[in-house]
């Protein structure tokens, strides 16, 4: 079982780098990744490891030009985000939804719910970390 969380870790990890600082040429290979460490979590995570994964490959969808699979998972990201109701997850899923709707006439909608989640997060470090995410999303 500990095989298993590491090697989700460890996809989930290489994924983050090579979908958010990474080139249009590592597309294909972090959504690979973030599909097998999404698949693993499921297997041996929790409803928070869900969401994150969710967050990831709903990321990795919308580089890739999936933007309808992006926002269904991003949706299902959210929705166990607010099961779990740790608020900078909700946050993070609440900024995936919005970046996977880019161009829908959603998106403006999204953008400020995200927006005011993450000014409510508690945690200035949480709070931090999720703005960092949320920068580049105009």
């Amino acid at each position: 079982m500990n095989e298993l969380r590491d090697l989700a870790a460890q996809n989930y990890n290489r994924a983050f780098e090579l979908i958010v600082e990474g080139t249009e040429s590592d597309v294909a290979e972090g959504l690979e990744l973030a599909a097998s460490s999404l698949n693993l979590w499921r297997k041996v995570g929790n409803e928070q490891n869900w969401a994150i994964g969710l967050w990831l490959y709903s990321r990795a969808l919308y580089k890739a030009g999936a933007q309808d699979l992006a926002i269904m998972h991003a949706t299902e990201s959210v929705k166990l985000a607010e099961l779990v109701g740790a608020d900078w997850l909700i946050a993070s899923g609440l900024e995936g939804l919005a970046r996977a709707s880019q161009g829908t006439v959603a998106f403006a909608q999204l953008r400020t719910r995200a927006k005011t989640a993450i000014e409510n997060i508690k945690d200035k470090r949480d709070r931090e970390l999720i703005e960092s995410q949320f920068a580049d999303l105009r």
